[in-house]
């Protein structure tokens, strides 16, 4: 039987990364340089689905077996029965079974602050804020945990055991932000009670994104990884870039996005991002042979 081999993406934010022809070819060729076989998209493709982010897998399918769950960016002006009606999705991949949700928060990871002030920083702040969903936050985190549960409980132990899971939101309080000026914003980014669940059903491979951090960790006998693409000025790739150019180095050196700011539409930037961007996409890859 052939090994396939899945890769799982996430955070790709098409839009905000002005992720033309040629990013996207770069994209393909890196994918196939791999020898992936199958493609998995955990979220936040860009903030506009039908336009974007649908063009963008129909063009990605041609060259592999390609599947997605949303994150919040792609909820943008979709209804909730087009929001759930992609939650869940079973596929198997040779071996095993991926199941995919976007997942969604209850304020958990930010209990020192009150309900009414998390209300305020996410209407004032917070991107969610311009997506309709039917219900409040914690309401429709309890329903999709409860469908989780559901779904999980129905599954025969060896399909648990063999199981990967791929979300968007994060699942486990150990990948809060821990810098005092986002603190606040851990309420909005996930719930423990989906690691909890992992652990009741013993689950051992977990995929998320969302904070544009990378994690590769385990915790209660389950294996989380993170390996979100992110937005460009967060690449590796600008930090390498400025230390081949120590020319940068002393232009407002203290903070990375200012320098990145000073650069990001110079021709000889572009080029270097182009020229190593196989490396960012290699760097954001978690990958199974399945």
């Amino acid at each position: 039987m052939t090994t396939k081999k899945l890769a799982l993406l996430s955070d790709l934010h098409l839009d905000v990364n002005q992720f033309d022809a040629t990013y996207e070819h770069i994209l393909i060729q890196t994918l196939r340089e791999q020898n992936i076989t199958d493609v998995h998209l955990a979220g936040d493709m860009s903030n506009d689905f039908e336009t974007l982010s649908k063009p963008f897998l129909a063009r990605l399918s041609q060259d592999f077996a390609v599947s997605y769950n949303l994150g919040n960016h792609d909820m943008l002006g979709m209804a909730e029965s087009d929001i759930t009606a992609d939650d869940f999705q079973l596929r198997a991949i040779g071996q095993r079974k991926l199941l995919s949700f976007a997942g969604w928060y209850d304020y958990s990871f930010c209990p020192e602050i009150n309900l009414e002030q998390h209300l305020r920083t996410k209407n004032t702040f917070w991107f969610d804020r311009k997506i309709m969903r039917d219900a409040d936050d914690i309401t429709i985190t309890n329903r999709i945990l409860a469908k989780l549960d559901t779904v999980l409980t129905d599954m025969t132990p060896a399909d648990k055991a063999s199981l990967i899971i791929a979300m968007h939101f994060v699942p486990e309080h150990s990948f809060v932000m821990t810098h005092p000026k986002f603190v606040k914003f851990n309420a909005f980014l996930g719930s423990n009670k989906f690691h909890s669940l992992f652990v009741k059903h013993g689950i051992r491979d977990v995929v998320f994104g969302h904070n544009h951090r990378s994690y590769d960790q385990v915790i209660d006998g389950v294996h989380y990884q993170a390996k979100p693409l992110g937005y460009k000025r967060e690449w590796q790739l600008v930090s390498d870039y400025f230390k081949a150019y120590p020319a940068y180095q002393s232009l407002n050196s203290y903070n990375l996005h200012k320098r990145y700011n000073l650069v990001k539409k110079t021709k000889e930037f572009d080029a270097y991002l182009l020229t190593h961007f196989p490396e960012e996409v290699k760097k954001s890859l978690v990958v199974f042979e399945v």
